[in-house]
């Protein structure tokens, strides 16, 4: 069972939600921005179902604002709207969202990405780690957040939620190719992209990996690897990792 925030205004809407999620899960609607911030800031959530058109603004704000703030680290948002066009859904998933739902939806679909997305949530494997350190690069996949060692005092970057979820996925095949397939479908959900959108988002990650010595690599025009980079120097004496506030044992 998860715990769902339903924001949507639209009444009929809210219905068939609640007859297709209540049976299995617990959910709480708002029908507009202020009010589901006011569950947000109170209550812990699994995932949130959220509709771009309310009457206090776009949904593609809220999402952008909890991903960037960590408000809720390991909460999935899921985008339920008529907005349909191709560069709306691009729009959606590179403000933070986990998958793109158009209206009219047929329930069944709606639910199988729901577990789809719990899945992807909690691993059910043992490989699952919430910290990955690579060389001075360290990924915590709880909160979000990346940070270079630099001395004794980390360095964060300031990444966006698409340019993170660009880093996971290479970082858990170091030293390997993915390709732009499957970046596409794992960053992106399987929206159709240009190799051009894809080198972008890429090429605006290299560069703030500059001062780390780890480095995105073009694999001659079919996809990408992140490895050591060869001109990183020998890291500078520091503490261990495992002593910074930031690191937890897994």
């Amino acid at each position: 069972m998860a715990k769902i925030l339903v924001i949507e205004d639209n009444i009929d809407t809210q219905h068939l939600l609640q007859r297709a999620l209540i049976p299995i899960h617990e959910i709480k609607i708002a029908a507009d921005l202020k009010t589901a911030w006011s569950y947000l800031k109170t209550e812990p959530w699994d995932l949130a179902i959220l509709d771009r058109g309310l009457p206090d603004g776009d949904g593609i704000d809220l999402c952008v604002e909890l991903k960037n703030l960590s408000l809720h680290p390991q909460l999935s948002i899921l985008m339920l709207t008529g907005h349909s066009d191709l560069e709306d859904k691009i729009k959606g998933l590179t403000a933070g969202a986990d998958d793109y739902v158009i209206k009219p939806f047929e329930p069944r679909e709606l639910m199988a990405r729901i577990d789809a997305l719990q899945r992807r949530r909690s691993p059910a494997n043992g490989d699952f780690k919430s910290i990955i350190v690579l060389e001075d690069l360290v990924i915590n996949v709880e909160t979000h957040t990346v940070h270079i060692n630099v001395g004794e005092k980390p360095v964060t970057l300031d990444l966006t939620p698409i340019e993170f979820k660009i880093l996971l996925t290479l970082a858990k095949d170091y030293g390997h190719k993915i390709d732009r397939t499957q970046l596409v479908k794992t960053v992106w959900n399987n929206v159709a992209l240009s190799a051009r959108n894809i080198d972008t988002h890429v090429c605006h990650l290299r560069k703030k990996l500059v001062n780390s010595h780890v480095e995105i690599k073009n694999c001659r025009g079919q996809g990408y690897s992140l490895m050591k980079s060869v001109f990183a120097e020998p890291p500078p004496a520091t503490k261990p990792l495992t002593s910074l506030p930031f690191v937890k044992k897994v």
